[in-house]
């Protein structure tokens, strides 16, 4: 295989992209994500970056050294919205296909909304740094017993 594509700039994707390089893969390998942000852990938004604990740089997974090391294409900004498996393609945005040899898809999930409710005050949708960012510091207002 000469190019594996990545859907998913998260740690699904990091992660599968340090056991390609792990395993021996020396090839073209690259990165596809609908956010602008170099890919971040999830979990810590919820916690340390909504709490103030942490900046929300500390949640990044992936440093400048390590997209070398993994020599990792980015592709931020871009949604994948078709992939042809006939023709081995992925399709960014509707406009540009970038060919693949093998393709990861680890895209993770969209928050489910509440049957009710979900409009209500103080009632956020938390997934990415954006929306951490958004609501804070309005969200986190402590454990229940405060």
């Amino acid at each position: 295989m000469g190019h594996i594509v990545v859907v998913g700039a998260s740690a699904a994707g990091r992660t599968a992209a340090d056991t390609l390089r792990r395993e021996g893969f020396t090839g073209t390998l690259t990165m596809v994500g609908d956010e602008l942000r170099p890919p971040y852990d999830r979990p810590p938004l919820s916690k340390q970056v909504l709490a103030g604990d942490w900046e929300p740089h500390k949640a990044t997974l992936h440093q400048d050294s390590d997209i070398q090391r993994l020599w990792l294409q980015l592709e931020l900004g871009h949604r994948a919205t078709e992939v042809d498996p006939v023709a081995r393609a992925v399709t960014l945005d509707g406009r540009e296909r970038i060919g693949y040899d093998g393709l990861i898809v680890a895209t993770g999930l969209r928050p489910r909304r509440l049957p009710y409710g979900h409009d209500l005050a103080g009632v956020h949708v938390l997934r990415t740094l954006d929306d951490t960012s958004r609501c804070a510091p309005n969200c986190w207002a402590g454990p229940a017993w405060w």
